[in-house]
């Protein structure tokens, strides 16, 4: 069928094409399509077609039909009017749940292409409304719903409005879904439909309400300055109503009502200050029972308000009277942490706000769950580089004894929240003694503390006078002080308090200080890089002109570090030129043994310098990859002896080796993500060439194939490129698929420039060191093994591979909701992966863990085959043999991690009739 058929073709298909006569067939295609090539889609797309027009296959089958002619839409070749055209036909005749998932695939084929106002005749749009028109008053709501859905497309959303009352509550959501949909797309909603969302908020089904809350919000922030019937702002009356949604009876709703508080701006300060407050504010008056809200009746209804009398408020009057207060006490962690994310994104709208919130958050330290507590004081840390956080004595014995949580998570927030908080004088005395009892309790935690006790000390100039610090480093003023030790952790971090005050206070500090506390600082400096000031000489007496030196020297090797960085740099630059240099050579002439060979020598040298930057060594190994490919062409020359398992080698390395610098380089442009594609045409070529000479025919014929699809979309790209001479070589091959032409392909192939622009990145992770003792196991039961990683400039498409002590591998792929964002383009990885290890020998043995990541292949038939770097046997089923393998390739970003396992050794035990 050409891609160009018209409609009055539409019920005339080739004989040759035949409907999916099963279940399985049609399951197996739709799985298949999106990795199948322009010539099979459409073939699919025509059989999909058919399948949904024979009335008398089984209603799965043609549903499985309607999804594949839709999927088929979505590439290029098949004709998506027509497809449309043909599934409008099919509704006259189709059974409900047939018409359903048309119904379905319209509004897809609709917001993806655009179709029904530019390119269908009006004919067939005229059909469509007919059908749609009587579908939304069919019996059973599935129906109902989508074709209500689809009213959107010929009605607009004045005709979606009609059913907004419908008595289902899954028509009703797909209205309001409707009109989100439009919302979301920028289309203008109109005032007017306040009233009806507000009145939805009240609806016993709870999507219905969760979506009607977001509708809430959408209207009253683009009318904001509108008047409600309670002589409000719009946006005052929204908020407000968003508030009450804070106790609704679903977790659900009350989540999401609390996440879209927090989207709220410009909000009267008096309506924010109240939801901290449970007291209904008194210039709400009562609004008589003819001015409430209903659905679908206007701004006037009463239908969901009962009783109530003059001297009665209403609840949505009082809404907002504390809302954030209930949304902190609730149950459920899930609408406790969506209250503390609105409450941070409001507290930047009013300062009073923002120090109500205060005393809130500071309770969420006893919250029961580790998440809540990390929030709030995450939360409170925010506020507090905003402006300082003066804590009361209460707060701050709230805030003492979360310090001694055995949680290092939390521990390590409140540290970061005390840095940005205030407290009083003995206060900071009792903040003093707490943080004492830490520094001997967790000593990991050592060089956090003195970092939140820099930032203490500074925000506290005013408190730390001499008396106070005479006391905290025991100072007698009347007879002589005892030398602390020098390696005393409390000690270090009093010194570190009183010595990070402001200017003024530091000299008025260091004039009750003993000399051994001077002769210390240089120790410190050096233990504790970051944690003391950097002019510490000038408040050192004049007596003792050694620590002064010792103070203004540099830091410990500095002179000589940077002398190492400067030959480092310049080594770096010249190992880089002298690579470049052989890679020219490479790519603009033919090139021999020596020259590959110097080319990964001079690689792999660069590779192992420390200050190469990412663009650098993407060239690298893109360099690497090339003396592969000079290589394969030199095995090619000279034919006679060409080894096939190591080309099959070869064209492994060069196919993985495309695939990691492409996957893992973020930021490649257009040119040089093409130079990688046509080195895998190279690998793809030389390894069908090898696979002719003795292996299976049948995947010869496949590849063949693709490999013309494969030569012919690259030679286009490198056309508008402007790589005319590459692009003529790939054209000369996919026209001529013969052996020679193939053969000549390879040996006269050239690579081309590779140079990526300087803001790219690299993808890596770090696997965190895990405890060096040996963790037992019983063969018996699975061995858990904890996987603790840090990822940088990735977060999908995560994988785990696992190495045994049998060299046999196992790969998990991550959950995304196990990556956890933890800085800027930074995720943390957490996960256990459980695992059976044999029994073997007895002995230890060890586990190597790496993490890679998954990344989508060109052509996965093909590329499936050439990364096994295997022939396959002439007796495996082909199709079987793909299956067993993955149509991705794995790229590891990470170096193997070693972990020690060492099993448990199971004694026997004696029976009762054992004889002794």
């Amino acid at each position: 069928m050409s891609t160009k058929r018209g409609f009055a073709e539409a019920d005339n298909c080739p004989n040759s094409c035949t409907p999916y006569a099963t279940y399985q067939e049609a399951h197996e295609a739709l799985q298949a399509l999106k990795h199948t090539s322009p010539a099979n889609i459409i073939e699919h797309s025509e059989r999909a077609l058919l399948t949904v027009s024979t009335q008398t296959l089984p209603s799965a089958i043609r549903q499985i039909g309607v999804r594949l002619a839709t999927i088929a839409c979505a590439h290029p070749e098949p004709n998506s009017t027509y497809i449309a055209a043909s599934l409008i036909r099919a509704l006259k005749t189709a059974e409900p749940s047939i018409r359903c998932e048309i119904y379905a695939s319209l509004i897809t084929l609709h917001e993806i292409k655009s179709q029904f106002h530019t390119h269908l005749p009006h004919q067939i749009t005229s059909e469509l409304g007919q059908c749609v028109r009587a579908d939304v008053n069919h019996s059973q709501h599935h129906l109902r719903s989508a074709a209500v859905a689809c009213l959107q497309i010929v009605g607009g959303n004045e005709g979606v409005r009609r059913f907004a009352d419908d008595a289902h509550p899954k028509v009703r959501q797909t209205v309001l879904s409707a009109i989100q949909r439009q919302q979301m797309v920028g289309g203008d909603l109109g005032a007017r439909m306040y009233g009806e969302c507000v009145a939805a908020t009240l609806d016993d089904a709870e999507q219905v309400r969760m979506i009607a809350v977001n509708l809430v919000w959408a209207i009253g922030s683009q009318y904001a300055e509108h008047l409600s019937l309670h002589n409000l702002r719009l946006l005052d009356d929204a908020f407000i109503k968003v508030c009450d949604m804070v106790n609704d009876s679903s977790m659900l709703v009350r989540q999401r009502a609390c996440l879209i508080l927090g989207r709220f701006r410009r909000v009267s300060p008096q309506y924010l200050e109240q939801t901290f407050s449970k007291q209904v504010m008194s210039n709400l008056r009562a609004v008589p029972r003819s001015l409430g809200y209903g659905r679908n009746r206007g701004l006037h209804s009463s239908k969901f308000h009962k009783r109530e009398t003059v001297d009665e408020l209403r609840l949505l009057d009082s809404g907002a009277a504390g809302a954030f207060v209930h949304g902190l006490e609730d149950e459920y962690q899930e609408v406790r942490d969506a209250a503390i994310e609105s409450i941070l994104e409001l507290s930047s709208e009013s300062p009073v706000f923002a120090t109500r919130a205060v005393d809130f958050l500071v309770d969420m330290f006893n919250d029961s769950s580790d998440r809540v507590r990390v929030r709030a004081m995450r939360a409170l840390t925010v506020m507090g580089t905003r402006s300082v956080i003066y804590l009361t004595d209460e707060q701050l014995s709230i805030a003492v004894s979360a310090i001694k949580d055995s949680s290092q998570a939390v521990r390590l927030r409140i540290y970061e929240f005390l840095s940005v908080s205030v407290v009083s004088s003995s206060g900071l005395q009792q903040l003093m003694c707490a943080i004492s009892d830490n520094l001997e309790a967790y000593s990991s935690d050592l060089l956090p503390i003195y970092r939140a006790l820099k930032l203490v000390g500074a925000n506290h100039s005013n408190i730390i006078t001499p008396q106070l610090t005479c006391t905290l480093l025991n100072i007698s003023q009347h007879y002589l002080s005892r030398e602390a030790r020098i390696d005393d952790v409390v000690y270090a971090g009093n010194v570190i308090l009183v010595i990070n005050t402001k200017r003024a206070t530091r000299h008025a500090v260091a004039s009750v200080l003993p000399d051994y506390v001077f002769g210390h600082l240089p120790y410190l400096c050096d233990k504790y890089p970051g944690c003391l000031p950097d002019n510490l000489a000038e408040y050192v007496p004049a007596h003792l002109p050694y620590v002064r030196q010792m103070l203004v020297r540099p830091t410990p090797d500095a002179v000589v570090a940077q002398k190492m960085s400067d030959d480092d740099e310049q080594r770096t630059s010249a190992l880089f030129d002298r690579m470049r240099c052989v890679l020219n050579k490479a790519c603009g002439e033919p090139s021999t043994v020596q020259v590959a060979d110097d080319l990964a020598q001079s690689a792999r040298a660069f590779l192992l310098s420390a200050t190469a930057e990412c663009r650098q060594k993407a060239v690298a190994r893109y360099a690497e990859l090339v003396s592969v490919s000079v290589k394969i062409q030199v095995m090619f020359e000279s034919q006679d002896s060409m080894q096939v398992g190591e080309l099959f080698g070869l064209t492994s390395r060069l196919m993985n080796g495309s695939y990691e610098i492409e996957a893992r380089t973020q930021g490649l442009d257009p040119l040089a993500r093409i130079s990688l594609v046509y080195l895998r045409v190279l690998a793809h070529t030389a390894w069908l060439c090898a696979h002719t000479l003795e292996h299976d025919p049948r995947v010869s014929a496949k590849m063949l194939k693709e490999l013309q699809h494969r030569a012919t979309s690259v030679s286009q790209t490198l056309n508008t490129l402007g790589q005319f001479s590459a692009a003529k070589d790939l054209s000369a091959l996919s026209n001529d698929q013969t052996r020679e032409s193939m053969q000549h392909f390879v040996r006269e192939f050239r690579a081309l420039e590779f140079q990526p622009k300087s803001q790219c990145q690299y993808a890596r992770a770090e696997i965190q060191p895990s405890s060096r003792r040996p963790q037992e196991f019983d063969h018996r039961f699975p061995l858990r093994i904890p996987i603790d990683a840090r990822l940088f400039w990735t977060s999908r498409n995560i994988l785990v591979r696992i190495t045994l002590p049998t060299q046999a591998t196992r790969v998990w792929r991550v959950p995304p909701h196990v990556v956890k964002p933890c800085g800027l383009m930074q995720s943390s990885l957490v996960w256990d992966v459980e695992v059976v290890l044999p029994l073997g020998s007895g002995e230890p043995a060890a586990v190597h863990v790496a993490v890679g990541m998954e990344c989508a292949s060109d052509v996965p038939w093909s590329d499936a085959f050439v990364v096994r770097a295997v022939p396959v046997p002439v007796s495996y089923d082909i199709t079987d043999y793909y299956k067993m393998h993955e149509s991705h390739v794995v790229v590891e970003i990470s170096s193997l991690q070693t972990v020690s396992v060492s099993p448990i050794e199971i004694r026997p035990q004696a029976s009762a009739h054992t004889r002794i």
